[in-house]
C-alpha cells in the first residue's frame, strides 16, 4: 500500500485530534478554572458544550494553562 498524501494528512488530523480529546478531559475538569475566572464554578452543561472547542484549540488552550500556573506561582 503507498503512502498517499491524502493519507498522511488524514494521519496528522486523526492524531492532532486524539490529543486534543485525551487534553480536553483535565482542561473542562480543572484547567478552565486556571484561565477563566468565569468559569469558575460553572456548570457540567457548560464544560460539556467547551469539549468541542477545547479540542480543536487545545495548543492555544495549553499555553495559556501553563502561563495561569507560573503567574500563580510567581505572586
Amino acid at each position: 500500500m503507498a503512502i498517499t498524501t491524502l493519507n498522511v494528512i488524514l494521519t496528522i488530523v486523526v492524531v492532532y485530534l486524539g490529543c486534543g480529546f485525551a487534553f480536553a478531559i483535565p482542561f473542562v475538569i480543572t484547567g478552565a478554572n486556571k484561565i477563566d475566572e468565569g468559569a469558575q464554578g460553572a456548570t457540567w452543561g457548560f464544560r460539556i458544550i467547551i469539549i468541542p472547542a477545547t479540542i480543536v484549540l487545545w495548543p492555544i488552550l495549553l499555553k495559556k494553562w501553563i502561563a495561569a500556573g507560573k503567574n500563580k506561582n510567581n505572586d
